[in-house]
């Protein structure tokens, strides 16, 4: 098993930094999610004994499951929620999140800081909507998001660290290239009208399918899972 895993990430690291180098990218600067969602803990324990060290988890038992498991066995491990997380779920947040990645309403965020369990700032990334005719995935309209991050930077449980994107799943590459464009220009605008004019926002765009073309467009965050792990279990 650990093979299997080393070999692919080794595999796909290679591929990335000769795909970083083709778009004049710095690969020290793009991070690896490696998406764990029906996975099970011994191929997390392979790819974290093989360097990975940030994991993206998309239902909220799952992982709790996954952090009861590994306890405090793997001190530097990353836990990045990337699915859609209901308000009602929100009690359940701790300090074992690194990132959410999917905060798509303010309701939601206020949920969050009400009933969210930290010792510190939860780090967020705002949803953006990439594809308004893409009925399949959620993510908040620029208007709506420009209210959410002027609502985070007053929070006192949440730290807005930049923005997360789901492409469609089936569509023109050409196609996909200008959503992806809009996509980064977005997230960069609403960016700079913070005062973190001087950082770089968190970019998470581009899954197993459709890496290339986001590291093309500007991504610095990938969500990849079965390029790392192979199908999923689902059972």
């Amino acid at each position: 098993m650990n093979n299997f895993i080393e070999s692919n990430l080794n595999n796909f690291k290679t591929n990335l930094t000769n795909i970083a180098t083709k778009y004049k990218r710095n690969i020290d600067e793009i991070t690896i999610i490696a998406v764990s969602k029906y996975q099970d803990c011994n191929k997390i324990n392979s790819a974290y004994s093989s360097g990975q060290i940030n994991f993206g988890e998309n239902y909220i038992q799952e992982w709790q499951e996954k952090v009861k498991f590994f306890q405090n066995s793997l001190p530097n491990l990353k836990w990045h929620l990337i699915g859609n997380l209901q308000k009602n779920k929100a009690k359940y947040l701790t300090d074992k999140v690194f990132c959410l990645q999917s905060l798509d309403s303010i309701d939601l965020a206020k949920e969050i800081e009400k009933k969210g369990k930290f010792e510190q700032k939860l780090k967020v990334l705002i949803q953006l909507q990439i594809d308004k005719n893409d009925q399949n995935k959620s993510g908040i309209t620029i208007e709506q998001a420009k209210l959410l991050r002027d609502y985070i930077w007053k929070s006192s449980k949440i730290s807005f660290a930049g923005f997360m994107g789901i492409g469609p799943l089936d569509i023109e590459i050409n196609k996909r290239k200008e959503l992806y464009y809009s996509f980064i220009d977005n997230a960069y605008n609403l960016w700079k009208e913070t005062n973190s004019i001087n950082t770089q926002p968190i970019l998470s765009l581009g899954m197993s399918s459709d890496y290339e073309t986001a590291i093309e467009c500007g991504s610095n965050m990938l969500r990849i899972g079965t390029a790392i792990f192979g199908e999923r279990n689902k059972n």
